[in-house]
C-alpha cells in the first residue's frame, strides 16, 4: 500500500489474489484500505497456474510465521477457522505481454520479497539495455 504510487510510476500495477471467499477478501481490502484490486480465487486456479503449493506444518508454524500470525490476530481478531494454513503464496512481476519476468515462490507464509526489492526490479526493467534473467 505504501509503495503503490512508486509501482505505478514504473508502469506497474498490483493485483492480489486470495483463496479466501469474496466476503472475507472484501473485508480485508476495506480494513487495510488497499488501493489495488484483491481477487478471490477459492478454486485456486491462479495458485495452480503459478505452481504455488502447500507447505509442511513445520514450516508453516516456524517462529517467524507464528510471530506474524500473533501480530495479525492481535490487531485484526479475524476468524480463520476455515482457512487453509498450509497454502503458500508467491510474488510475480509480469511484463505488458503477460510474461513472467520475476517470480518468488514462498517457502513459508512469512517468506516474501521486500516490496522495495520488487519496486527496484520494476525500475530496472524500465532502464534501456537492462534485462532480468
Amino acid at each position: 500500500r505504501q509503495q503503490y504510487s512508486n509501482i505505478q510510476d514504473f508502469g506497474g500495477e498490483v493485483v492480489a489474489v486470495s483463496f479466501e471467499p469474496m466476503k472475507r477478501v472484501s473485508q480485508l481490502a476495506f480494513q487495510l484500505q488497499l488501493p489495488f484490486p484483491v481477487l478471490s480465487d477459492p478454486e485456486r486456479k491462479t495458485y495452480e497456474t503459478y505452481d504455488l503449493g502447500s507447505g509442511s506444518w513445520r514450516r508453516i508454524f516456524s517462529p517467524g510465521t507464528v510471530w506474524a500470525y500473533l501480530k495479525h490476530f492481535a490487531l485484526e481478531g479475524d476468524d480463520h477457522q476455515s482457512s487453509d494454513w498450509k497454502q503458500l503464496g508467491g510474488d510475480f512481476i509480469l511484463d505488458a505481454n503477460g510474461f513472467v519476468t520475476f517470480e518468488h515462490h514462498s517457502t513459508a507464509p512469512h517468506n516474501r520479497p521486500q516490496v522495495g526489492q520488487l519496486v527496484s526490479l520494476l525500475g530496472m526493467a524500465q532502464e534501456p539495455g537492462t534485462s532480468e534473467t
